[in-house]
């Protein structure tokens, strides 16, 4: 079922916080009009109509997913905006169809809009963002700075959920589906954004989530036709000619994010038991047990997640953080909030800082800036 259109209302931080007590915290068709660089003022008050989204397409998992389109409209958090400072922490949000952006300091500056459920973010080594506009069917491509007319990459007839950059510039983009329904893929693009290849394997329903080495190797998850987990690999990346399924020693509910630490390991979200499982590079068509698992307490439904500068902490995408607001007389104060949260890696536990969004918002992809915490 598509997310009906809903009518929300934002309010300025200051004023939303005063109903967060109790909180627990911290299809494709022709392409829509050139995202445009926006900014908005503080405490400003303003309203915006819902848009569908086909269910398909989303990287949620089914059961979050029917109970967040379900959600009633409602006024929640906005996030203060500063101008001053420099970017840090840029999330995708499905549901609102842009992409928030915000200084190390959790302030938002900039807002970057003219998307259709823009999902899986990447950068850069020069800085420049990727964004996986889902619904749209292609990638939108910002300059460093996320000033002026994006650049695009078409992705016709697929519906783009992640993209990952290797060391070269190449693109590893993951097609959830077809947009007509069929099996997901995977398609490698370079530079350009010529298409290089596109990859199946009939154990794959779907493709969702992906991430390159520091070899060039990508590593991806997605469903089978049960809807069961499942992961890969193609060795050699761009140059290889074949998914590969990959076994892992424990079990793994939902497929979430991947990234790749800085000293190589394999990190994996696990949307359905909110964790996150690590793992050394496969042995035999196996990732074996996780060397470390970061329990992501709080969480509601962790999309995905991105690494610090110095992997001790993690900022993740949670698109259905629970959380309590004021309500009325007999109703239950618990509703679905959405939040980007830090966490420290390995450890885990409770988010240590938050970015939270309004009541109805999807936070989907992340990713951070050179300028991030460590």
């Amino acid at each position: 079922m598509p997310i009906p259109s809903r009518l929300e209302y934002v309010l300025s931080r200051t004023a939303a916080l005063a109903l967060l007590a109790g909180c627990s915290g911290g299809g494709a068709g022709a392409p829509a009009a050139s995202s445009a660089f926006s900014q908005q003022s503080v405490g400003a008050q303003s309203m915006s109509v819902g848009h569908q989204v086909p269910q398909s397409s989303s990287v949620m998992r089914p059961g979050v997913r029917e109970l967040h389109s379900n959600l009633p409209a409602a006024a929640f958090v906005s996030n203060e905006i500063n101008a001053k400072g420099g970017a840090s922490i840029i999330v995708s949000d499905a549901s609102d169809n842009v992409v928030d952006i915000f200084n190390a300091a959790r302030r938002q500056t900039a807002q970057l809009t003219g998307f259709s459920q823009p999902q899986g973010l990447a950068l850069d080594t020069a800085g420049n963002l990727y964004v996986a506009d889902t619904n749209n069917s292609r990638i939108q491509v910002y300059a460093a700075g996320f000033k002026g007319t994006p650049a695009t990459i078409n992705d016709p007839g697929e519906f783009p959920a992640s993209v990952t950059i290797d060391s070269n510039g190449n693109l590893g983009v993951t097609n959830i589906l077809t947009t007509s329904d069929g099996p997901g893929s995977v398609s490698f693009f370079n530079k350009g954004g010529t298409l290089l290849a596109t990859l199946s394997n009939a154990n794959f329903a779907k493709v969702i989530f992906d991430a390159f080495d520091d070899k060039g190797n990508l590593y991806l998850d997605g469903t089978n036709a049960s809807g069961a987990f499942v992961a890969g690999e193609v060795v050699g990346g761009v140059s290889g000619t074949a998914i590969t399924v990959l076994a892992t020693g424990n079990s793994v509910g939902y497929p979430g994010g991947i990234a790749i630490s800085s000293t190589g390991k394999i990190a994996l979200d696990d949307q359905q038991n909110l964790t996150i499982f690590t793992y050394n590079a496969p042995m035999n068509g196996s990732l074996g047990m996780p060397i470390a698992t970061t329990p992501l307490t709080g969480a509601g439904d962790p999309i995905s997640f991105a690494f610090t500068r110095t992997n001790k902490r993690i900022w993740v995408a949670d698109a259905a953080r629970p959380g309590s607001m004021a309500s009325a007389p007999g109703k239950p104060p618990k509703v679905l909030v959405s939040s980007a949260d830090k966490y420290r890696y390995s450890k885990g536990g409770a988010s240590t800082k938050d970015i939270l969004f309004k009541h109805g918002a999807q936070p989907d992809g992340i990713v951070l800036t050179g300028d991030a915490q460590p």
